[in-house]
Formats: structure tokens, sequence, C-alpha cells
């Protein structure tokens, strides 16, 4: 096996090879193509002996030597047989229990999956810092797997050569790197930390987030084009001069966007971004002026919503006051060509003011509702509570009329009508006097008893033996809370075509009255249409 050894070696020390060994390296050379997948990056460290660690000095067959950097995150393939390809791969070794650096570390796997190949007893989970060991050991793993031997032939060369570590253009490549960024792409599109990585954006700002994602949706002006080279590294070319770079057309501006933002306070990236949004609007509108939406549209409204640090799908009682603001901030910047700092703080303040009072407001009306409930129920389950209607006691509540009545009179209040769907809670009337709820089940006879009628009337009828059965004590309160289950769900599954009961005290009642989830707006022609920001739906008939 000819190979040369892949720890740092001086060039007087490497051994000249054959003559057969320099015609079997050529065709390697030839035959073997590396695609090199991630070029990595150069360590960087202020310990030489470390740095040291991560140089070679090579003496090819063709006794050219060369010099050159091992990159840290270096992933490149070369296929085999039915184009499964093998992977090498590069880490950074870190130290050992000593605190000595052990240097570059190597990886070996294959197929699509990228199955680790196995490499010796001393391997940490297919790790090792020694390449020349691993290969040898890979390529007994594959010929144990049934590689044909010509393929066994071909790969049994030097792995830096063979998976293009030690190549000009990947060493050229590296320094390149190390002095300006590239937008890599190990996808069919580059993800966010993709993007965040060419801005030199740390994972964690939270604040720049949105720089981000502007960057990532900016659109290439005319005639730049791009395409995915070498190394997984987007390439930018210009249709019209044929120049290629890696750099995009936009990088500079948002480079000192992100200084600037770096540096600004909050609400100054606020009113930057404000200026963007109507930028891209009045550009979208000289474009696509037949078929721009209005400024005052669910998108626009989203993305003020999100330029301030709010949620409009959850906080969709902040639309009204952003429509007004976002034409506030339309007519300053048709004037000035920017927004106002003014303006910015002023919406800041009115959509805080809002969200405090969306919050004192739900918590005054849960709390009454919960306190009424509580106060109500016993009340009711007392017989402290007269019939609206006639003054008797009552013995049922309905949710939808919010009124307690008797049960004769809801009967006839509701023998018609819509009323006729309205579903009540209602108390067990006692069946001797009928007129008050019952309290108590007598579990001897199965009736249930106010506890007047119980104690006085009832008990003297039952036998010696009956008397000694305890009555059952009924829990009104646990049964309203079933009641409340399931009229909740019969609010959910609730048709279109009739009209659902309203929904129970609680929060989810609060939520739907304190914030509408539909919104109206108008399209260019000037007809009007309702919008749910939580679904997405938008519809020509009021909700």
């Amino acid at each position: 096996m000819v190979r040369a050894s892949m720890v740092p070696v001086e060039a007087d020390q490497a051994a000249s090879p054959s003559k057969t060994a320099v015609v079997q390296q050529a065709e390697v050379e030839h035959e073997m193509k590396p695609k090199v997948i991630k070029f990595g990056v150069l360590l960087k460290t202020e310990d030489k002996e470390e740095e040291k660690l991560y140089t070679y000095i090579h003496q090819r067959v063709n006794l050219k030597v060369t010099k050159g950097s091992i990159p840290v995150g270096f992933l490149a393939a070369v296929d085999i047989d039915y184009n499964e390809p093998i992977f090498l791969e590069t880490r950074d070794g870190g130290f050992d229990d000593q605190d000595v650096p052990i240097g570059p570390q190597y990886r070996l796997s294959w197929k699509a999956e990228r199955e680790v190949i196995a490499a010796g007893p001393h391997a940490d989970n297919g790790w090792s810092n020694n390449l020349d060991d691993l290969w040898k050991d890979a390529l007994e793993w594959l010929e144990h797997k049934g590689l044909e031997e010509e393929t066994l032939e071909r790969l049994d060369a030097d792995p830096f050569i063979l998976f293009g570590i030690d190549d000009e253009a990947t060493q050229q490549a590296l320094q390149k790197l190390d002095s300006f960024p590239a937008l890599h792409c190990e996808g069919t599109t580059s993800n966010f930390e993709e993007w965040a990585a060419y801005l030199r954006i740390e994972p964690g700002r939270d604040k720049l987030k949105w720089l981000i994602q502007s960057f990532s949706e900016t659109d290439l002006p005319q005639p730049w084009t791009c395409y995915k080279g070498v190394g997984s590294i987007v390439c930018f070319i210009h249709s019209d001069s044929g120049a290629v770079t890696w750099k995009h057309p936009f990088y500079d501006y948002f480079r000192q966007l992100r200084d600037f933002c770096e540096q600004a306070s909050d609400e100054e990236v606020m009113q930057v971004r404000c200026n963007r949004l109507l930028w891209s609007y009045e550009a979208a509108r000289v474009e696509t002026a037949s078929d721009q939406d209005m400024l005052i549209s669910p998108e626009y409204i989203s993305k003020t919503c999100d330029i301030f640090g709010f949620n409009v799908k959850e906080q969709g009682y902040l639309v009204r006051n952003i429509k007004a603001q976002l034409k506030v901030f339309a007519r300053t910047y048709r004037t000035n060509q920017a927004v106002d700092l003014e303006d910015v703080l002023e919406t800041k303040k009115l959509l805080d003011n809002d969200v405090t009072k969306f919050q004192d407001m739900k918590r005054h009306w849960q709390s009454k509702a919960k306190e009424n409930l509580q106060l109500d129920l016993v009340k009711l389950a007392n017989g402290g509570i007269e019939c609206v209607n006639c003054q008797q006691p009552a013995l049922s509540f309905c949710l939808e009329c919010k009124d307690y009545l008797c049960g004769s009179c809801y009967q006839i209040l509701h023998s018609k009508g819509a009323r006729m769907q309205h579903s009540p809670f209602q108390l067990v009337p006692c069946m001797l006097c009928v007129s008050m709820p019952a309290k108590l089940h007598c579990t001897f006879t199965d009736k249930s008893l106010c506890h007047k009628c119980y104690a006085i009337r009832h008990i003297k009828m039952l036998p010696p033996n009956g008397k000694e059965n305890q009555p059952r004590r009924i829990d009104y309160i646990q049964q309203y809370k079933e009641y409340e289950r399931q009229a909740r769900d019969r609010v959910k599954h609730a048709g279109s075509g009739g009209m659902p009961m309203q929904q129970m005290p609680g929060e989810d009642a609060n939520d739907a009255v304190l914030s509408a989830d539909w919104h109206s707006f108008y399209d260019l022609r000037g007809v009007k249409y309702w919008y749910n920001f939580k679904t997405a739906e938008r519809m020509r008939q009021s909700p």
C-alpha cells in the first residue's frame, strides 16, 4: 500500500516512491476525483505547538513536495461501486487528560446514510487522530464487506490526496475563507444558520434574527444569478460580464446594517425596520402596480407587529392601532422619505399600553367570572336565588340568557324559537316539596330531597334498617364542571349554519370577547374582506 504519512514530516525524510507506485498514483489521481462537500476552516490558536499539528508537509510520488493546512470541519466524498460514496471528515481533537493538544481527528463513513466505518479499538465513535491506520483499517473493513478487488486497488492510495485535502484548490479556498466569508449551502437552499454564519452573526443573537431573515429573503438584482459550487459554497455570477464571486451583491449593505444594529438602541432598530418595510412596499408597488396589495393588508400588519416585538396571531387586539400607525408612517415616509423616530416611540408606547390594558381587563373579568360562579352556584343550590319571572326559588340557570329560572318558567320561555336550542344547568328538584333544590339523595328509596323535607318528613317514613343508611350529598359543583366541559365541546363543534351557544365564563370566553380573530381590510378594488390571523383564512362575507 503506497501512502505518505499523515503526520507532519520534513521534506528530506519522505520516502522515494518506486516507478510502479508512480504509475498507480497517477492512475488514482486520474480516475478517483473527490467531491469536496465542505472545506471547513483553519484552526485559530495561540499555541504554536497545537497549530503545528494542523499543518502537513508531503512528498508526492512525482517527488513534488507540498505544504498545507489540515482544516477543521472538512468533508469530502469519493464515489465507488454503484455510486456509493466514502466520506472523510475532520474535527478539532481538543486536549487529552494531561491538557496536551491531540491535533486533528478523522472519521470515515460510507453510503448516503453515512454508516461509520470501523476504525480499530482506540477510535472514539469512528474518530481517530491517525489517518494512516484509519485508512488501512477502513480498506480491510471494506474488503470484508465484499468490495471488488479492482475498486480496492484504486482506493489503495494516499487519503490526503484521494479526498482532496492535499489539493491546491482546497488550500487556496481555505486561505480565502480565512479572510473572506462565503455563503454555504449543504442542502437545496441555504438555511438560517448558514446565512447567519455568512454575516458572521453568532448563534443566540435574537436581536439580529430579523436581519438574517431579511438577507435570506432578498432577491438577487438583475442580471445576477447564483449556483452551488465546490465545497457547497454559493457562487454569484454576473450573467452580462461572466464575473463569478463569493460575495452577495447586497453583502456590504447587510454587513453595514449589522454593524449599525449592534450599536443602535432598540427604538432605532425599529425605525430602520419600518423604513425598510415602506421602502420594500414602494419598490414592489412600482414593479407590480396592478398586483400589489394595499399597504393596510394582513401581510404588512403582520410585519409591523413583528417589528415591535408582538405576535399578531396571539395578540389580534393590536391590529386596530397598528393600522392607524402604519398610515402615520406612510404619510411621513412619502414626505420625508423616512419614518420619524418620534412616531416609532409613540407607536411602541401605544402598543405596550394596549397589551397592559388587555391583560388587566382579562384578569378582571376572569376574576369576576370565577367569583360570580362560585357565589351564585352556592346560593342557587341553597335555594337562595329567585326565579326572574315568578320569584319562586330558581332551579336552573340558562347560560345563553344569563337568567335564573324555576322549572316551569324555563319550560314556558324556552318552548319555541331559538331558545329551544339553549342548554340550561338544572338542579334536581326535591321530590316532596318540588319547589326547593334537592341536597341529599336517599340511598334506600333512591329519592332526592331538600334538607328540610328529608329531616322532617322523609326520615319518618323509612323502616328501621332504612334509617341506618346515610344519605349521599348531591355535589352540584362537580356537576357544573361536567356541564361546563360539555358546553365547551358543543361550542367547539357547533356548525356554521346555526347560532352556536355562547362560550362558558373563563379564559377562552374572555379571549374571544377581548381579541376578535377576524379583521376587515380592503383590496385594490375597494371590496371589503375579512382575514383571520390565527388560521390565515380569508373571506368576503362577514364572519
